[in-house]
């Protein structure tokens, strides 16, 4: 579903693209905070509650700086794969061969928070989704190759996987942010912290429950209910933690406003909730995210359009314009004003976009209130799954380049369309270039790789595991078989 919503441009995802010399950049003065004052000018004693302990402060700062950093990455992507089992494998890799790596082609780059001590990471789509090569640069400047688990362009989030154990992941915090609390953004704006040390910057929650409808329709994902912030947010600092006081993270870094005029852009984030922790989970499972769609644009109705329609004051939306060709056809029409949908009250257009989504309701009956010409009006809806966007990841999508092989899950049905056994194990090859060693194994496109250099190969991830342990030459033996029928 679309929305007719508009606001002024100057928005962007804040990801960057590196590829050409960046010109020096002038940033943002270092944020101050006046010492404490213990009595006023009449020598009456301050009450303690109402100053601010600039040096117990100042120390805060630096234990986020020192601890929470170690939860927080660089992420580099690269539009050509590499060539190399070098740049796969963590033991080789400095930030000196990965900027050499990446000096050969364009890249991308942004940030991520580490989800778990055996390498998940979290960080946003439009980060990793052009990129052919993936690598991560921790706090304390170690390289890992990387490959993405899971991935929803809608909501413009994914989950990455580094190989390797004992990583430190972040705290999150489920807790609602209020204006005027502290904020921390730790990451990699404009790649500077692709060699290791992540860069910290300190503002406040502005505002809370923003939507950014421009760069949603632009982008086609659901940018709404975010986090505004002082603290500066620079393209490079997409995907990376927006922290709390406590050191936890309180919302996923993914927009800035860069007006033309030398001023601070505005920062926003994604609010740290329970729906966004069970996606996050269910990406990192390699499941694939659905959406329900109806096919209708709308917008906010106006207090007079409200009174015409007898519709509460707080409640509905305007239904724009109907797609004939989807599931509201004949059902909904332009001017109907929408206030209770799937026994949710409708509040506003973004609130709309997010019930209408529920996979919940995909293939099933609801039943939709609304105001037609002043009358009240009950209908019957069967909202559809939203087409998947190409770039969405899951596990049967995931893709690792190695050796000049495309690899990936062995699909649920062979090339001649039948079913596989769901027993099978290893990797297949989707694709194969001309001058591939592998080729010697009479390795083509639709084998199944079972093993490598006699270790066993189950799933993509435990080829990345292996690739990544153990040095392995142009030489390897590789078991490989025709997919089974």
């Amino acid at each position: 579903m679309r929305r007719s919503t508009s606001a002024r441009g100057g928005t962007l995802p804040v990801c960057t693209r590196a590829g050409a010399a960046l010109a020096a950049l002038l940033l943002a003065a270092p944020f101050t905070v006046s010492t404490t004052i213990a009595a006023t000018d009449s020598g009456v004693p301050v009450d303690p509650t109402d100053t601010l302990d600039a040096t117990h402060l100042q120390t805060k700062f630096q234990e986020i700086a020192d601890n929470a950093s170690r939860g927080v990455v660089a992420i580099s992507a690269s539009f050509a794969a590499a060539d190399s089992d070098s740049a796969l494998r963590n033991e080789e890799l400095n930030p000196d061969k990965l900027e050499s790596e990446l000096d050969r082609t364009t890249r991308t780059v942004g940030s991520g928070m580490i989800l778990s001590q055996d390498g998940y990471i979290l960080t946003n789509e439009h980060v990793v989704a052009e990129g052919q090569q993936l690598w991560v640069t921790t706090d304390d400047r170690k390289v890992y190759p990387a490959m993405i688990v899971g991935s929803d362009p809608r909501a413009d989030l994914a989950v990455i996987k580094i190989p390797g154990n004992g990583f430190e992941p972040v705290k999150l915090n489920q807790a609602p942010a209020h204006r005027g609390q502290w904020t921390i953004a730790i990451g990699n704006p404009l790649g500077l912290a692709e060699a290791g040390e992540m860069a910290f910057s300190v503002g406040v929650v502005s505002a809370i429950d923003r939507s950014l409808a421009h760069l949603s329709n632009q982008e086609n994902r659901l940018y709404s209910n975010l986090i505004q912030t002082t603290a500066q947010i620079n393209p490079g600092n997409s995907g990376g933690p927006l922290f709390d006081l406590d050191g936890q993270v309180i919302g996923i870094n993914a927009a800035v406003i860069l007006p033309q005029k030398q001023t601070n852009g505005i920062g926003f984030a994604m609010p740290i909730t329970r729906d966004l922790l069970d996606e996050v989970q269910q990406l990192r499972n390699g499941h694939e995210i659905e959406y329900g769609y109806i096919g209708v644009n709308v917008s906010m109705p106006s207090a007079r359009e409200r009174q015409l329609a007898k519709v509460p004051q707080d409640l509905g939306v305007l239904i724009d314009s109907v797609d004939p060709d989807e599931r509201a056809a004949g059902i909904l029409k332009p001017g109907d004003i929408v206030y209770w949908f799937d026994g949710i009250a409708v509040k506003d257009s973004d609130q709309f976009v997010r019930i209408v989504g529920r996979s919940q309701a995909i293939d099933r009956i609801v039943k939709v209130q609304a105001s037609r010409d002043g009358q009240p009006i009950t209908l019957s809806l069967r909202p559809r799954k939203r087409q998947v966007s190409p770039t969405a990841i899951c596990h049967d999508t995931q893709r690792l380049r190695w050796h000049g092989m495309l690899l990936g899950p062995i699909p649920a049905k062979s090339v001649s369309g039948e079913a596989v056994a769901s027993s099978s194990t290893g990797v297949m090859v989707f694709g194969i270039d001309d001058t591939s060693a592998v080729r010697k194994d009479d390795v083509v496109v639709g084998s199944i790789i079972t093993a490598v250099a006699g270790h066993a190969i189950s799933d993509v991830l435990s080829l990345q595991k292996l690739v990544n342990d153990t040095p392995l030459d142009d030489n390897c033996q590789i078991t490989a078989r025709p997919q089974s029928k």
